[in-house]
């Protein structure tokens, strides 16, 4: 006799069946014998031949099996419990593989690359400018001398023009969680050209996932220009996403930016300046680091757009971070050793992370909206402009916070040859102002020496600053001290040096950067001393010499590997050319290879020469001694 188990096609499975029917009903037990069975065969057949083998193909199961093999449990069933429990627990299965691929496609939809916007799309142009008229190039240079940019040519470039995705090919690579804080996106405004405010409103829109932009808000510090009027309404008029709000008297850029924060309502807030334009990617990167720790505050990579050409220009990535100095200017300083090192250990795409940075440049930034009224928002003691990146950067560092710079977030940036508005006042005395009232809160123990280098500022007047000192002992600040050593060590405290201020010879000529100190690359000079205080240009004759044998000037270090004279070069700390000895003893500035400092009077420079014994133009005094 055939076993059901042998039977391995339905051909000879249904013969098997007529056989065993024939011979069952001459035996007269049909009815009470296969009644059951067939009735169950039909159940099992329906169930097991179209579900679990269909499921297992499409789904996968932890322990496979061969066709054949379910074919032969469904022909040769089980008792009738073993089978429904078989059924069940088949479909029990299927239900935690089903519940698995769920939680993991939702894990893989948690991380999604930057969104990159759209391209091509028709050209959007003011509704006020004849394109067809032809062009009026003294009119272009008359309004150059204006706006201090090309107006002309921005007002007959699209509004939505394309933006060039020039970030480094790991930025396209990278991925950010998808659940984001939405950001109010602060646009600030005085007197700016209409088609450039409109450019940087319609580019976010353009480059943005909609769902991060709760709002683009122009806030206008009650400008002027008619065409910031009625036209600036009308072009934005279809954009419910745009908000705008004006204010009834003009309050400068720094409390205009103070204001329009507390209009804001979206988590995050997102400054940037007016003359702008975000390219593809640029808002996940900036959001991702404050999702994860709401005290990180980030500051996107700035790109050139030349503000005669309009053209943009940009590095795939950032090979700088903001410093600072002791005039408490915001400088560009190379990325130092200890922060390549971590970028290394902590990321698998090291060229495009994060980068730790002890200052930001301006107003473009990201910050919880919550956190930055924790901190005491800006200052609104301070001026129409200056400082105030500098005292908000000081404050997020010594009270609890943390800043990165994002090399893939880049945006473009309209860096104008001077300012085309006025400051309410003396444009220099306001920024000085600003300054010293940052200095006297943050500056602590270390005030007296940023009045070394400009003394004449001890006397100006910087108003009330109790509010911002109450501020500070609330959030327990850190010392400045503190902040140097920690974030930024590169600038060295007064207890480093061994003497500063400005380095005179016995030939009564002075060291002088002219100005070749703010850029790296320029040579160090000789110049006339100044003698007394209150002389503005100070600082271009103020030098260090620090304990571990740099002399540097306030922003770079002084290096003899490029020629005869002394080069300002950033400050690497590996010695070699930039490594000097001073001898109290000769006064001299020697270096290993037995050539001093020299005061060249013919060249007006610094050079390097054989050291000589009562030389009067290598022996040297500091203004200010710390040995």
């Amino acid at each position: 006799m055939t076993s059901l188990a042998e039977s391995t096609t339905p051909g000879r499975f249904f013969q098997h069946i007529i056989h065993t029917c024939r011979r069952d009903i001459l035996r007269k037990r049909f009815i009470v014998r296969w009644g059951l069975l067939v009735s169950l065969l039909i159940l099992v057949i329906h169930l097991l031949g179209k579900s679990v083998i269909r499921f297992d193909v499409n789904f996968g199961d932890p322990h496979p099996e061969k066709e054949s093999e379910l074919r032969h449990r469904a022909v040769d069933p089980p008792p009738h419990k073993a089978v429904e429990k078989e059924i069940l627990d088949k479909f029990d299965r299927l239900k935690f593989h089903e519940k698995e691929d769920v939680v993991r496609q939702e894990e893989e939809s948690q991380f999604v690359h930057a969104f990159t916007g759209k391209t091509n799309l028709p050209p959007v142009y003011l509704d006020y400018v004849d394109m067809n008229e032809p062009w009026d190039k003294d009119l272009e240079v008359t309004m150059k001398k204006q706006w201090k940019m090309n107006k002309y040519l921005s007002d007959r470039t699209p509004l939505n023009r394309d933006t060039a995705d020039l970030r480094h090919a790991t930025c396209r690579e990278r991925q950010y969680q998808r659940q984001l804080p939405a950001a109010s996106v602060v646009l600030v405004f005085y007197n700016e050209a209409l088609s450039v405010v409109l450019r940087t409103a319609f580019t976010v829109l353009k480059e943005s996932d909609p769902r991060l932009i709760h709002e683009i808000l122009l806030y206008d510090d009650c400008s002027t220009n008619e065409e910031l009027k009625a036209p600036l309404e009308r072009h934005i008029a279809a954009h419910p996403k745009i908000r705008l709000v004006r204010a009834k008297e003009r309050g400068g850029l720094v409390r205009a930016r103070l204001y329009s924060s507390r209009e804001a309502r979206g988590e995050v807030l997102l400054f940037l300046d007016a003359h702008c334009e975000p390219t593809p990617g640029w808002l996940e990167p900036l959001l991702e680091p404050i999702a994860k720790d709401r005290t990180t505050v980030t500051v996107p990579s700035l790109d050139d757009i030349n503000w005669e050409t309009l053209v943009y220009a940009g590095a795939e990535t950032v090979y700088v971070i903001g410093g600072v100095n002791w005039l408490m200017n915001m400088l560009w300083a190379a990325i130092p050793q200890r922060e390549i090192e971590r970028r290394q250990r902590e990321d698998p795409f090291p060229i495009t992370a994060n980068l730790k940075t002890a200052s930001m440049a301006g107003g473009l930034f990201a910050m919880d909206r919550q956190y930055f009224k924790e901190l005491g928002e800006y200052d609104e003691g301070l001026g129409v402009w200056g400082g105030e990146n500098m005292e908000l950067s000081f404050k997020i560092w010594m009270c609890g916070g943390s800043m990165l710079m994002v090399p893939c977030s880049k945006v473009g940036h309209i860096f104008r040859p001077s300012h085309p508005y006025d400051f309410m006042g003396n444009n220099g005395d306001v920024v000085a102002r600003n300054y010293i009232r940052v200095a006297r809160v943050w500056f602590d123990d270390e005030l007296d020496f940023f009045f070394k280098i400009r003394p004449h500022f001890k006397d100006i007047d910087v108003g009330d600053i109790s509010g911002r000192l109450a501020i500070r002992e609330k959030l327990k600040c850190k010392s400045y001290a503190w902040f140097i050593k920690t974030i930024y060590p590169e600038l060295p405290l007064q207890r480093d040096l061994i003497g500063a201020g400005q380095i005179r010879n016995e030939d009564n000529k002075c060291m002088d950067t002219r100005g070749g100190d703010l850029r790296g690359g320029g040579l160090l000079h000789l110049g006339v001393c100044h003698n007394g205080e209150g002389v503005n240009s100070n600082s271009n004759r103020f030098m260090m010499f620090t304990k571990d044998d740099k002399l540097m000037g306030l922003n770079f270090c002084t290096d003899s590997g490029y020629g005869e004279g002394l080069q300002f070069h950033t400050c690497h700390n590996m010695g070699g050319a930039q490594a000097f000895e001073y001898d109290p003893r000769t006064k001299q500035i020697k270096q290993k290879n037995g050539k001093c400092a020299t005061g060249d009077v013919v060249k007006q420079l610094v050079i390097m020469a054989e050291c000589r014994d009562n030389d009067k133009t290598q022996r040297w005094d500091f203004e200010y001694k710390y040995f």
